[in-house]
């Protein structure tokens, strides 16, 4: 038994393998499984509607006790038959595969591996890349670039999976996260979470699920090992119009039938927020969806004739997006629609200490007591307001409200903050690390920072009583991807706790201590049972992810201008303009034109930061 497979055999895995009308691929699919190194298995093979070829190959396999058959009386889907599977299943790990797959000997062992390495208290799922391997001839040269874009899209996937800390959530993975093919989870926890939505028989079921399940609180683990193989036999030109034509259909569903507002969904409303060559885009595909279907005809026939990659690109970003906007307007949905669901922006601020700074490195995160004052008259005369986290967090209330959020809660609040309060109504959310209320902060100073005192519980019960609310910003303010999962809980969860039995009302929102957040943390702050967590990362908050908000970043270097650009853009005014050129690289059709950017861009961060190395 090879490494991998050493693992103990306290849980049992039910592989539920679907299928329909393809008994050869099936036969191949379940010799490749009868080969597993892990013990405690067993196969549910979902036809899904009656199939009498399939029924020859259930008798084929009659003389193997770890088969079990289940036939759908007529075809319901793939979401529908995995969740019949799901629901026959014995075993303690469900792992769903398709009909037209090979594993390696090792695929069960290595996920079950991860299952029983995590505490009863972690919810996992397990997704593991699958190897594509052509069944049939490539008919086109579209066909040919499209099958070298999946395999690109398939390793970046493995390398934004795999990315550490910070980068290892938010939007960007939100928008890629999936669950199906050679992905597992634990049986309770894929049940209590609902399942395959059934209604996205076409396409999207995986990514709809993936996304539930992550904003749920299940963490993703990746598993970067390629242990199966996916016999593709899909005409590649076809089956890529058809998705872009399904999600069109499926997104307004997901949108306004289920109310899902999140980076996948998001998209619906491009025309209405973002970079400005995006809002333009998304206008001329909605306007003009049925031209661009012909232009993208014409596209892909020459570049077919010339087999120019330039014009292989030309046509996919256009057949992708007059297949999109093309569907949803055939879906019933209106401009007007879209523009009522197109999201408010909302604006967090952080701040930490309101004290002259003594040092270089205290001007990153301190800001002087008369900055302070003006940037907050500032944003007074310009007839934005400070609110409170659930008029900030409701959509209806977010628009010119700004969450003034500050860490550590230093002392120096109570002198500086609370009088701003009194007088002017000003909001802000403190956030406490518990187990040093009126103590010095400490983390700091194992760093060679000075130190410096904390508000003591008779100062927070005061500014509580003025409309002062608080958070957690954990027990000790460790660094927190790189604690144990024993720690990590009690940081989490115990300073909630603490918080909630001192002040006397619900803790519901989380800092992470030096931004330290990755998905195992953000798990953790979902488990606790938290409403809203926040990075230190810039950028406004519209359908991102509650538990992984932005702020802008105010400190002693924050100028006027660059305040008021944080206000409307959420980054400063030489991030900004770094974050547009970033957003402009990525839409240019052109390797010479994306690298001139990223030039301009490079040179400017270097001009910024003399000190970077290149």
């Amino acid at each position: 038994m090879s490494t991998t497979a050493q693992v103990a055999c306290t849980l049992r895995c039910s592989m539920v393998v679907t299928t329909w009308k393809r008994p050869a691929l099936l036969r191949a699919t379940l010799n490749s499984l009868q080969n597993q190194t892990y013990p405690c298995c067993e196969i549910i093979v979902v036809c899904d509607g009656e199939a009498e070829e399939v029924r020859a190959i259930a008798q084929e396999f009659a003389g193997d006790a770890t088969i079990r058959w289940v036939f759908h009386p007529e075809n319901r889907g793939l979401p529908a038959a995995r969740n019949t599977g799901a629901r026959e299943a014995g075993g303690d790990v469900v792992l769903f595969l398709d009909d037209d797959v090979i594993a390696q000997p090792d695929l069960v062992a290595v996920h079950m591996r991860h299952h029983a390495a995590v505490p009863g208290y972690r919810q996992i799922a397990v997704c593991s890349q699958v190897e594509e391997d052509r069944a049939t001839p490539l008919e086109s040269y579209v066909d040919e670039c499209l099958h070298e874009a999946w395999k690109q899209t398939l390793d970046g996937f493995r390398t934004a999976f795999s990315a550490p800390e910070s980068e290892s959530v938010g939007e960007a993975i939100e928008r890629m996260v999936w669950f199906g093919l050679n992905c597992s989870i634990r049986r309770d926890v894929f049940l209590q979470h609902g399942g395959f939505q059934e209604n996205l028989r076409a396409s999207d079921e995986e990514m709809e699920l993936g996304l539930r399940l992550y904003l749920a609180g299940v963490e993703i683990v990746f598993e970067p090992s390629r242990l199966l193989t996916h016999k593709n036999s899909k005409q590649l030109t076809t089956y890529f119009k058809n998705a872009w034509r399904a999600s069109g259909e499926l997104d307004p569903y997901r949108l306004f039938q289920l109310g899902q507002r999140n980076a996948q969904t998001q998209r619906l409303t491009a025309m209405y927020h973002g970079y400005w060559l995006d809002r333009m885009g998304a206008r001329c595909a909605w306007t003009l969806s049925g031209p661009l279907q012909s232009l993208a005809s014409r596209l892909e026939s020459v570049a077919n004739r010339t087999r120019r990659r330039a014009l292989f690109g030309a046509w996919a970003r256009t057949a992708q997006a007059a297949e999109y906007w093309g569907a949803v307007k055939a879906s019933g949905c209106t401009l007007s629609l879209l523009r009522q669901a197109a999201p408010e922006a909302r604006c967090a601020l952080m701040l930490h200490s309101v004290c002259r700074p003594e040092t270089r490195e205290e001007a990153t995160y301190y800001i002087r007591p008369s900055r302070f004052h003006r940037l907050m008259g500032w944003m007074r005369l310009t007839g934005r307001r400070t609110a409170s986290l659930e008029e900030w967090l409701s959509s209806s209330g977010a628009e010119g409200r700004v969450l003034l959020t500050f860490d550590d809660a230093y002392d120096d609040l109570y002198e500086e903050l609370l009088p701003l309060v009194i007088e002017h109504g000003l909001r802000a959310v403190l956030y406490l690390v518990a187990n040093h209320i009126g103590g010095s902060n400490v983390w700091d100073q194992r760093s060679g920072l000075r130190a410096r005192n904390l508000l003591t519980l008779s100062q927070i019960r005061e500014m509580q009583k003025y409309g002062v609310e608080f958070g957690s910003h954990t027990l000790t303010h460790p660094f927190l991807p790189e604690v144990t999962d024993s720690q990590l809980r009690s940081e989490v969860r115990d300073s909630k706790a603490r918080l909630e039995d001192l002040l006397g009302c619900e803790i519901s929102s989380f800092a992470y201590p030096h931004g330290g957040v990755d998905r195992r943390v953000r798990s953790a702050v979902a488990e606790a049972g938290y409403r809203v967590a926040f990075t230190i990362l810039p950028g406004l908050n519209r359908w991102n992810d509650p538990l992984c908000q932005l702020r802008a970043d105010v400190n002693d270097s924050t100028s006027l201008l660059d305040f008021a650009c944080q206000l409307r853009t959420g980054y400063g005014f030489a991030q900004a303009i770094g974050a547009r050129l970033g957003a402009l690289e990525g839409q240019l059709p052109t390797h010479a034109l994306r690298s001139l950017v990223r030039g301009i861009r490079t040179t400017g961060h270097r001009m910024r930061h003399p000190q970077t190395p290149g």
